[in-house]
């Protein structure tokens, strides 16, 4: 049981560090508290610093390493769209079946690394975990699938804009479904760090509408080339806001797992349910426009691009999967889909090399106001009332 609040310091010297008494015969924790009122452990103000700038950079190079990894899928998506493939299903295939694969192992040598049970406690040991955990997996596998499947089948019926500020409704939902089911608190720095990222992502969308202003007709006609009729777009939205939605709660039930049964067996099996249900919709829905596209590929000459597309898209959205859970372990789900926010950026000043994209200094403001409002929503933790049980403060919600 902690004795001692060494995490918060107050700034001005005064020791609070002892504020629930020890326990009787808690000899170690009784001489610590001792020595901290006398100031003899008290952290000089450089320490506390560094102690909280390390603290304060984890998160956040954890939530911009995920926002590269996205941007990457972004271009990689881009080039593709270039050479004429437009496979969601297909292109998100092989990422869940690497997933599956590689750790599957792990989780099976784990399950298989105790020689002396029988091979009768071992199936007992299967169906109890299978029946207790298993079934999680697969919710949480298929939520993710689906909602991914959604974000990307929209862009084929609405226009960037309305996917950037619908998206965005992953956040608010997060925070909504961390409050009622995790029963995390949030206090007022929490809320202001996310409007501040909000508005961030508000002026990325008025840099986009900027930029589309200075390219020629002939260009800038093709965003919206693909909407024709209010019907298709208010679908596209439709697909936009459901896979926002569906983002959120995923992240939200991953961070749950994560905390509660550990990483490994988390990626083994969401991804097995992800490669499950991708594989059919493969074979039900672009069966027949698999061979189309490959034909028309090799016709022009395209396949070797096209396919080293499809391998660095497969490549970062492994990496993506693999760091997200590790990151909602040391963070928290609002933080990680803040952070997510960057990924329009870094995205842009790639295509600007790449494809020649418009750059105006708005995304500049976005950038930075985005930065802040993550910084300040890192700054304090939220907290879980499954592990902490003491009075709300003020500032808390």
């Amino acid at each position: 049981m902690p004795i001692c609040e060494v995490d918060q310091l107050p700034t001005n010297g005064n020791s609070r560090l002892c504020q629930t008494g020890p326990q009787s015969g808690d000899i170690d924790s009784l001489s610590s508290c001792s020595n901290d009122s006398f100031g003899i452990l008290t952290p000089s103000a450089p320490s506390r610093f560094l102690h909280y700038l390390r603290r304060l950079a984890v998160p956040l190079a954890l939530g911009q390493f995920l926002s590269a990894l996205i941007a990457v899928t972004g271009i990689a998506s881009n080039y593709l769209v270039r050479f004429g493939v437009s496979l969601p299903l297909t292109q998100n295939l092989p990422h869940y079946f690497l997933l599956t694969i590689i750790y599957g192992i792990f989780s099976c040598h784990r399950f298989l690394s105790h020689p002396t049970e029988t091979l009768h406690t071992r199936s007992l040991d299967l169906w109890y975990f299978l029946r207790s955990r298993g079934w999680q997996y697969f919710i949480a596998g298929t939520i993710d699938m689906h909602a991914n499947w959604a974000i990307v089948s929209a862009y084929g019926y609405t226009n960037l804009t309305s996917v950037q500020l619908l998206d965005c409704l992953t956040i608010p939902t997060a925070m909504i479904l961390t409050r009622f089911c995790l029963k995390t608190h949030y206090k007022w720095v929490h809320l202001v760090g996310v409007i501040i990222c909000l508005a961030g992502a508000g002026a990325m969308v008025g840099a986009d509408y900027l930029a589309a202003k200075d390219v020629d007709t002939g260009v800038g006609s093709e965003a919206a080339s693909a909407v024709s009729q209010t019907s298709s777009v208010m679908f596209g939205d439709f697909l936009v806001i459901a896979g926002a939605v569906g983002y959120g709660a995923s992240n939200v039930y991953q961070e749950h797992l994560v905390r509660k049964f550990g990483i490994i067996d988390y990626l083994s099996l969401t991804a097995l349910a992800g490669t499950f249900w991708t594989a059919i919709y493969c074979i039900v829905v672009e069966r027949k426009k698999i061979a189309i596209e490959l034909t028309h590929l090799s016709e022009n000459l395209n396949l070797a691009a096209s396919l080293g597309c499809l391998a660095g898209y497969a490549a970062a959205m492994f990496l993506l999967y693999t760091t997200l859970p590790f990151a909602l372990s040391k963070t928290n789900s609002v933080l990680v889909n803040l952070s997510l926010l960057t990924a329009d950026i870094y995205a842009l000043l790639i295509g600007i090399y790449l494809f020649g994209n418009i750059f105006h200094p708005l995304y500049l403001v976005a950038f930075g106001a985005i930065m802040v409002g993550l910084c300040l929503f890192a700054s304090r933790d939220p907290i879980l009332r499954d592990t902490v049980a003491t009075p709300l403060n003020e500032d808390e919600i």
